[in-house]
């Protein structure tokens, strides 16, 4: 690494308290179920973007885009279904006070490991994810247990760095009272909900297995590859395909 003026070191301090900000503004936005605008408000639009989950990845703007807008669709589907179910309760109240219904998320994104390149072009960060949500499903909302990584490249754009390359891996998803490992508990589908069953996430442009959720004879998985010092992109290893 290349030694840096004061001036420098301070721009790259400032550097990761942005990114530090950007992944912070990325869980309050999950926590007040805002998910539809973190592709807008976060991603580089360059074409070459890419979002990794367990199953596979969304390569290029519009499958990210697509990614996060269905994000949005189960929100609204969710809170609909709510509605349904407590119509008494609900139906007389202003629709910004609809959204979300049932349904809370608190992700938080911390033991951040973050590595800015010394060209000041690109950054690299990875954040564990340890948190819970709510989710709206045929039998009603259920809670779970989520843990697990975000590998993030970051790139330079406007002055600012974006989101280039992620890989968001849950690594253990289970729902809450349940011992990991063990196949959770079935309840009994209610009719108010009954329209979460045509719900589907869009499939990844590419299917694979980046990883998987915990099992009782799971073999030791490891995290992502923590970053290192790196002078340039070139010189370092990608969180993308």
């Amino acid at each position: 690494m290349k030694n840096l003026y004061p001036d420098a070191m301070l721009e790259r301090l400032e550097w990761r308290r942005d990114i530090r900000n950007l992944m912070g503004r990325i869980s309050a936005d999950y926590s007040v179920r805002e998910e539809g605008t973190i592709y807008e408000r976060y991603w580089s639009h360059r074409d070459d973007v890419v979002l990794g989950i367990n199953e596979g990845w969304y390569v290029g703007p519009k499958a990210v885009a697509g990614y996060y807008k269905a994000l949005d669709d189960e929100i609204n589907l969710g809170a609909k279904c709510v509605e349904k179910d407590f119509p008494d309760k609900i139906s007389e109240l202003p629709e910004d006070q609809k959204r979300g219904l049932g349904a809370i998320s608190y992700i938080p994104l911390d033991s951040q490991v973050i590595e800015i390149a010394d060209d000041g072009k690109t950054a690299k960060g990875l954040f564990n994810i340890r948190g819970s949500y709510n989710k709206i499903t045929v039998s009603g909302p259920i809670a779970y247990w989520l843990f697990g990584w975000a590998a993030v490249d970051f790139i330079m754009e406007d002055g600012e760095f974006k989101i280039w390359h992620m890989q968001w891996l849950r690594n253990v998803d289970v729902q809450c009272g349940t011992p990991f490992g063990v196949e959770p508990e079935k309840f009994p589908e209610i009719e108010a909900y009954a329209e979460m069953a045509s719900f589907q996430m869009p499939a990844p442009t590419v299917a694979a297995c980046l990883m998987e959720n915990y099992y009782t004879d799971r073999p030791f998985t490891k995290s992502p590859k923590v970053p290192e010092p790196y002078e340039t992109f070139a010189d370092t290893f990608s969180y993308g395909l």
